[in-house]
């Protein structure tokens, strides 16, 4: 009614102005204020909004345009944040009805147990390996070793293998990220992409924070049960171990460092285990780069524990090796010896 009342009385208001008012005169129509004035001769009419909340003519001043800015964006991160939270929740409802019927559970399995409950036809698994192509789509989720910390993405060991070998391979490596966190996001970022094979590697940032190795050993061994059970061939991905000279003393203060080295010295003969066993195909960086890099080896790590450009050189090395093993990536011949050539 309020809308209809100031139509009215600015059809009002149009009907007094087209009657005429005199120059030089002000007077009040509505919600604005109309002045007639004569500047060197020349007829001026100035039009001013008054402020009033129920004016059809509103006009918001810059604070007031800021707040409703503020409360628009406030209530769209709220609706997405509840989207994402839905979408969350559905995801774990259906990796843990799917973990229940591979009768894995979230609780802490023994290392062995963990191994020998993978359903896996070795036969099967074999088939499906000989079929991956280079075209083909292989993900790589894990940590910062995977992502390449600090390094320029075309000079990861996953970025030179993609420029030199156009190879297919899919960088999902988070900075920081454990076993747990890849579980969570295995699905999303592995299965829901339709990936053929998938190199799992993490586990070093579980145990650097305390993570009994039953659980990391655990989570390793869903994930590599989920992608079974999706058709995906998985790949063990074995990290290289750190260079403990070089790694800085305040990170050796915060943890029990000698123990954490133990843990990491277990975690990789199980996972060498856990691969024999169920007849997986491994890339082994850390065997790869102690063999080739008996000296020197501090000059491939920018902190210790993160390979720097040149270490993502020699690990591309070492995984093109392992691909072309299993039989991804072409054999190289070597070049022809010509010396005696006429």
């Amino acid at each position: 009614m309020m809308a209809e009342e100031k139509v009215i009385d600015l059809q009002d208001a149009k009907q007094k102005k087209n009657t005429g008012a005199p120059d030089g005169d002000k007077g009040k129509f509505a919600d604005q204020t109309v002045e007639n004035t004569t500047i060197d001769g020349m007829a001026v009419r100035t039009y001013t909004l008054n402020d009033s909340n129920d004016s059809l003519y509103r006009v918001l001043s810059e604070e007031e345009i800021a707040k409703r800015e503020a409360e628009y964006e406030r209530k769209g991160m709220e609706e997405a944040e509840r989207r994402f939270r839905e979408k969350e929740r559905m995801m774990n409802a259906q990796i843990s009805g799917e973990m229940d019927d591979s009768g894995f559970g979230f609780d802490a399995d023994a290392a062995e147990g963990a191994a020998d409950r993978v359903r896996l036809d070795p036969e099967k698994l074999q088939d499906a390996l000989a079929k991956i192509r280079k075209d083909d789509r292989i993900v790589c989720i894990g940590d910062s070793i995977v992502y390449g910390y600090e390094v320029e993405g075309t000079l990861t060991w996953i970025g030179r293998l993609r420029r030199e070998c156009e190879i297919n391979l899919l960088n999902v490596g988070l900075n920081g990220d454990t076993t747990e966190g890849m579980f969570n996001r295995f699905h999303e970022h592995v299965v829901d992409i339709q990936a053929k094979a998938v190199v799992i590697l993490g586990g070093g940032n579980d145990l650097i924070g305390g993570t009994p190795l039953e659980y990391v050993t655990n989570n390793f061994a869903m994930m590599c049960q989920m992608a079974l059970n999706y058709g995906i061939v998985p790949i063990v991905g074995i990290a290289p171990e750190p260079d403990h000279k070089k790694v800085p003393e305040e990170w050796k203060m915060m943890i029990d460092y000698e123990a954490n080295i133990r843990n990491l010295t277990l975690y990789k003969e199980w996972l060498l285990a856990f691969a024999e066993a169920n007849k997986m195909p491994v890339i082994d960086f850390d065997t790869g780069m102690k063999s080739q890099l008996r000296a020197g080896y501090s000059r491939y790590f920018m902190d210790g524990a993160h390979p720097n450009p040149a270490g993502h050189k020699i690990m591309a090395g070492i995984a093109k090796k392992a691909f072309q093993d299993m039989g991804i990536l072409p054999e190289e011949k070597p070049p022809a010896d010509d010396r005696f050539a006429l």
